[in-house]
């Protein structure tokens, strides 16, 4: 109850002082800055090096590559259905088709089990699938809704510009050897002075990611918005979500019954993240192409309080 008290305390304390005329507007872009700059580049190296090499990892960064592919066949069959717009469409399957895994991922798992050891799987499921979509996939899409040709230089350009990504790789250099403490240890074994470094890098890093969950989940809160307009879009509306907090879930469900050989909580945590709300970058990816930017927000500001009780709902189902 304590923690999910503590996420509706943080989203509220977010969206209220977006309200006040006094707190700095934008706010939400330094801590996002933070998050992305030092935060998740630390959880990454961390603990991505100490996972233990298994196929379950490979089905947990294919989660999100399944979960968007299959949003570009359900939102077209539902624009033909419907005639809907082909701004409408792109932007269901850039905000329904993209997992936020991390903003919300993360600190919704950290809470549910009340340990870090999902997020090490979570992860890789940020790092490996939601980001390498967004940032190749993703933007070929958007590109090809708004109009624009996408090029291999733009894309390349996205990826290494990213600082967890680049974490994400400095993070499976030092895989092999289970961690920061044993990858300094191995080299600095027999060098004076330097046995702990490893260990006091390691704690620092620790120290810098611990305020993701808290700042994630504020810098939500200020994201939210409310408007009378986004009623126009309640068809849509209402078909991504139930896409993004049911259907894909379910299908990685029962796509991992078939690759999982038991259930474990590599297993959970990829169907868990599978249900999280609309991604955050999904909807600004779809807004700087101006597709349908109303429904994008309209989305995030519905979609991130509901996924609450539905990654809850999940969470009690899967046991």
């Amino acid at each position: 109850m304590e923690n999910l008290l503590l996420i509706f305390a943080c989203l509220g304390l977010g969206f209220i002082f977006k309200q006040i005329s006094i707190f700095p507007k934008d706010t939400h872009k330094g801590i996002n800055t933070y998050i992305i700059w030092v935060a998740l580049p630390c959880l990454a190296l961390v603990y991505i090096p100490k996972l233990e090499l298994s196929m379950s990892l490979i089905w947990l960064a294919l989660m999100a590559w399944v979960v968007f592919g299959l949003s570009i066949l359900f939102f077209k069959v539902m624009a033909k259905i419907f005639k809907w717009s082909r701004q409408t469409e792109g932007c269901l399957v850039l905000a329904c088709g993209l997992c936020n895994t991390s903003f919300v991922g993360f600190p919704l798992l950290e809470f549910l089990y009340n340990s870090k050891e999902p997020l090490q799987y979570a992860i890789v499921c940020d790092q490996a699938g939601s980001f390498l979509v967004v940032a190749t996939v993703g933007l070929i899409v958007a590109m090809s809704y708004g109009g624009d040709k996408p090029t291999g230089k733009i894309i390349l350009k996205k990826l290494f510009y990213f600082p967890p990504f680049l974490a994400f790789l400095v993070a499976l250099v030092i895989l092999p050897f289970g961690g920061i403490e044993q990858f300094f240890s191995y080299f600095l074994s027999e060098t004076n002075g330097f046995q702990q470094l490893g260990i006091i890098l390691e704690n620092v890093l620790i120290k810098l990611a611990t305020p993701l969950v808290i700042l994630a989940l504020f810098s939500v809160g200020l994201q939210i918005e409310f408007s009378k307009e986004n009623f126009r879009f309640l068809n849509p509306f209402f078909f991504g979500l139930l896409y993004k907090l049911f259907l894909a879930p379910l299908a990685i469900y029962f796509l991992y019954l078939i690759v999982f050989e038991e259930k474990n909580i590599a297993f959970d945590v990829g169907v868990l993240e599978a249900a999280m709300a609309p991604m955050v970058t999904g909807v600004l990816l779809a807004q700087e192409y101006q597709l349908n930017p109303k429904l994008g927000g309209f989305l995030l500001a519905i979609g991130i309080p509901l996924s609450i009780a539905t990654v809850y709902l999940w969470y009690l189902f899967l046991g």
